[in-house]
């Protein structure tokens, strides 16, 4: 396979997001005790470039001829920064969050944040999703604090280094039943439904409370942890009530989200929620989570909620749902239209296109320990300044500690705003042992 070629539909799509409002590029922070010197991280991205086809590369071209392109040997960007306070790390994490990608020169750059009295380092990476998802920037980042734990046992030669495989576009690993001209045709058909069924339902959104054009629009974030016997607690609920810990997080930003919209007690609303679906073992072959690649989408499931709804209830539909979805094939669906999809919500920028999205890494598989480095904590989100009204949760799972990261579009939803609803999503949440 070809390190250098056109970017597909989907790919091309993504590149647009991180030209319109720096959106929709994958950022994942690690807080990492130990010392890193400044020469092991740097030795550390020599060698994930060198093993990642993907982060050898850079997009080029005008807008409609976009294409691949190999950079030269010049190092991966990175940034070092200290700071004194916490309050001057999260403006980093923002600041990252609103900045785009150049892409005609790397779809990767890295922040490294060391604290001046602790011994603590913040390992910031901003990626372009056109080339990674949450699953495979959570691993690049073992892979990164492996080397920088272990950099004094690690060669420079050039045959220590795992070179792993060019990947083809994920549409062409698709099954059969989405592929060629009968993917086309199922995919129209599976859009068709679709629209039908958003004109039928006429879901219920969070109102904008202020709108500028997209250009005018940023990335902000509330960051929030579930400690771990919280964490356990709610695992060991969600499997008694026949459900999941995706189903119950939806379930309660669901809830949130109707307490914030409805004007009557009585109010029967249609509320629309999307969850992101990892696509490795749905492909053939199937993906390693060690290989780059943007190998999730999404299924969305519709719900009528009431005062009457209740919570495990309602997370059971939801897990009921995303099963039906994948089991549909809805998640190749969306990535196959995705032209016609991103065309029609940007021309539709003063709604929001659903009211709730989640996604959830669960339990991530990557060690804690790093020879003298130690893992405390990992979480992802994608920038997402571009879609407004939406409320979004990006979810991870290390050591059984919960972190969610609720990011949103600014000022179609106010901080104050998101803060309530995140409140009230964590007060459901614990207010579910007592259903």
């Amino acid at each position: 396979m070809n390190l250098e070629r056109k970017l597909v539909p989907f790919e091309k799509g993504l590149e647009i997001l991180n030209r319109t409002a720096s959106s929709l590029n994958v950022v994942t922070i690690s807080k990492v005790k130990g010392y890193i010197s400044q020469d092991s991280l740097k030795k550390a991205l020599l060698f994930i470039k060198q093993s990642h086809p993907k982060l050898q590369c850079c997009i080029s071209g005008s807008i409609n001829e976009l294409e691949f392109r190999k950079i030269g040997d010049e190092p991966l960007p990175l940034q070092i920064l200290e700071y004194q306070d916490s309050a001057s790390c999260e403006k980093v994490i923002l600041d990252e969050l609103n900045r785009e990608i150049n892409s005609s020169k790397s779809l990767f750059r890295a922040t490294a944040i060391y604290q001046s009295d602790q011994n603590y380092i913040y390992l910031i990476t901003i990626i372009h999703h056109a080339i990674i998802d949450g699953i495979s920037s959570v691993n690049l980042h073992s892979e990164i604090l492996n080397h920088c734990g272990n950099s004094q046992e690690i060669k420079t030669s050039s045959s220590e280094i795992k070179n792993l495989h060019i990947l083809p576009p994920v549409e062409s690993l698709f099954p059969d039943s989405h592929t060629g001209y009968r993917g086309k045709v199922n995919s129209f058909i599976w859009l068709f439904k679709l629209l039908l069924k958003q004109l039928w339902l006429q879901p219920k959104t969070l109102k904008f409370e202020k709108f500028v054009p997209i250009e005018g629009r940023t990335c902000n974030l509330i960051y929030k942890k579930i400690e771990p016997a919280f964490t356990q607690a709610l695992l060991s609920k969600c499997r008694a009530e026949n459900t999941t810990i995706q189903g119950a997080l939806c379930s309660a930003m669901l809830l949130a989200v109707y307490d914030k919209i409805t004007t009557e007690k009585s109010d029967k609303l249609s509320i629309l929620c999307r969850s992101f679906v990892d696509l490795r073992r749905r492909l053939s072959p199937k993906i390693d989570n060690e290989n780059l690649g943007s190998f999730a989408s999404a299924v969305s499931t519709s719900h009528h909620i009431s005062p009457h709804t209740e919570f495990w209830q309602l997370a059971r539909e939801v897990k009921h749902q995303i099963i039906q979805g994948i089991n549909r094939g809805d998640m190749f669906n969306i990535i196959l239209r995705f032209t016609e999809i991103l065309n029609a919500l940007l021309s539709s920028s003063n709604k929001a296109p659903l009211a709730v999205e989640v996604t959830n890494l669960g339990r991530v598989d990557i060690p804690v320990n790093y020879g003298s480095l130690e893992l405390e904590e990992i979480s992802f989100m994608p920038s997402q300044g571009v879609f407004g009204g939406v409320f979004f949760a990006a979810v991870t799972t290390l050591k059984d500690k919960m972190m969610l990261n609720f990011v949103f579009s600014e000022p179609s939803l106010s901080q104050a705003t998101v803060e309530d609803l995140v409140n009230k999503t964590m007060s459901y949440l614990i207010d579910s042992f007592q259903d």
